[in-house]
């Protein structure tokens, strides 16, 4: 008998809709139908560094109008067993911040075990960031730049100048992207094209360990492999 199929769909239903199409589907065994449903997410929720760079949409936003809040994403996945997409849908959440994180509102109230680990997993990527800006402008070799534009020329002696290097850098890795802090960041906005592209490369080596680590840094499993 050929297995079942799900009639096409030229986008992903609005969240209601893939939610109860999640439970129907798990509740009944149409194992053939909820795995079409699953690999539907699978290029917004992804397991691999590429995948963040490819997307034309990540996360929430592909559930479209309204979207659906982040929290409310991680729990149904968290319900559903939906492990490869965990430690991305809790980076997500993680992006809203603390309030956000501890919304009150019908369907976004984390469990106790998911709250912590995610407010964890934020501390340690915000928590990286610092320490790559403050490496940056403390220990890196950019204070010899001599354009009077760029945020890294500190001069010669710069602990004020140095401080507010620290403090522009930091906000730039902070909110660029709209707060993604794992995409490329607007560093040429502030800094010269020679300090930009020395910049980048040590900020995308940041990126591409952090994201080995994303889902031991959520708790979800050791690696990427394990999820």
């Amino acid at each position: 008998m050929p297995a079942t199929r799900f009639p096409a769909w030229r986008k992903v239903p609005e969240f209601t809709v893939f939610t109860l199409l999640l439970r129907v589907t798990t509740k009944y065994s149409l194992s053939d139908v909820r795995d079409q449903v699953v690999d539907s997410i699978k290029g917004v929720y992804p397991t691999k560094w590429e995948g963040p760079g490819t997307a034309t949409v990540l996360g929430e936003d592909i559930f479209g109008s309204p979207k659906p809040h982040p929290n409310a994403v991680l729990n149904l996945f968290t319900e559903q067993n939906i492990r490869f997409a965990l430690p991305f849908a809790a980076y997500r959440a993680a992006l809203g911040g603390f309030s956000s994180l501890t919304s009150d509102k019908p369907g976004t109230i984390l469990p106790r075990l998911a709250l912590a680990s995610t407010i964890y997993g934020m501390d340690v990527i915000r928590g990286g960031l610092a320490q790559l800006a403050h490496s940056v402008v403390s220990t890196m070799s950019l204070e010899r730049c001599h354009d009077d534009a760029c945020t890294l020329n500190v001069g010669i002696n710069p602990p004020g100048r140095r401080v507010a290097a620290l403090e522009r850098i930091y906000d730039v890795m902070i909110k660029g992207g709209e707060g993604d802090v794992l995409f490329s960041l607007p560093l040429g906005d502030i800094v010269c094209v020679s300090c930009a592209k020395t910049l980048e490369q040590v900020y995308h080596l940041w990126c591409t360990t952090t994201w080995v680590e994303m889902p031991h840094v959520f708790g979800v499993g050791r690696s990427w492999e394990e999820v």
